[in-house]
């Protein structure tokens, strides 16, 4: 009976140890994942001027991105398309057929850019266009079937686009977009104000 005894406490003993063991290797293992986690991570010195100049840097560059014409592949070729061109394509695709008094107040442009932009896309075979069926004098925009195939495309090509802006977000902890956000609200809010002082 002893024995069994001592034998069960033997066994007790070894599962906890074992146990131990196993939290330990556990907690080598995360520590040795925060040292790395740390080198990989680049390390940036708090200097403001160049803060600031990264910050308009990286805005300057956003606005140049955004201004730039972009290639779309249809079946009949390629097309590139300016930035105002494809919203205009985006509204209509989402609201045909529309005229060109709701495509600019749509747009909140007037009506004689929005003339210029359909006959760009009219031209480019990407839109059609056809007499209204409720007034005789107006005209409504259409997509064409390159439009469509083009339009289709529109969500994943600007997801694709910010895709490896999306990536460093992603890396964020919750702590540090907390941070970020309590920032460019801060930004924001200054940016608001020189505005509204130069519109005076």
């Amino acid at each position: 009976m002893k024995k069994e005894k001592k034998s069960k406490k033997s066994d007790i003993k070894e599962v906890k140890d074992s146990k131990k063991e196993t939290k330990k290797k556990i907690a080598n293992d995360e520590k040795k994942l925060e040292v790395e986690h740390k080198k990989t991570k680049p390390s940036y010195d708090g200097d403001y001027d160049s803060l600031k100049k990264v910050m308009i840097d990286s805005a300057t560059l956003y606005q140049n991105i955004l201004v730039l014409p972009r290639t779309y592949h249809a079946p009949d070729g390629a097309h590139s398309l300016y930035p105002s061109e494809l919203k205009a394509l985006d509204m209509i695709g989402a609201f045909s057929p529309i005229n060109l008094t709701q495509l600019a107040n749509k747009l909140n442009i007037s009506k004689s850019a929005v003339s210029k932009c359909s006959a760009k896309l009219l031209e480019k075979g990407l839109i059609t266009k056809d007499k209204s069926e409720t007034s005789v004098r107006e005209v409504v925009f259409m997509l064409s079937q390159t439009g469509q195939f083009i339009y289709n495309q529109l969500e994943k090509s600007n997801l694709e686009l910010f895709q490896p802006i999306n990536e460093n977000l992603s890396q964020l902890s919750p702590d540090e977009i907390g941070e970020f956000q309590h920032f460019f609200s801060n930004l924001y809010t200054s940016l608001t104000q020189i505005y509204e002082e130069l519109q005076k």
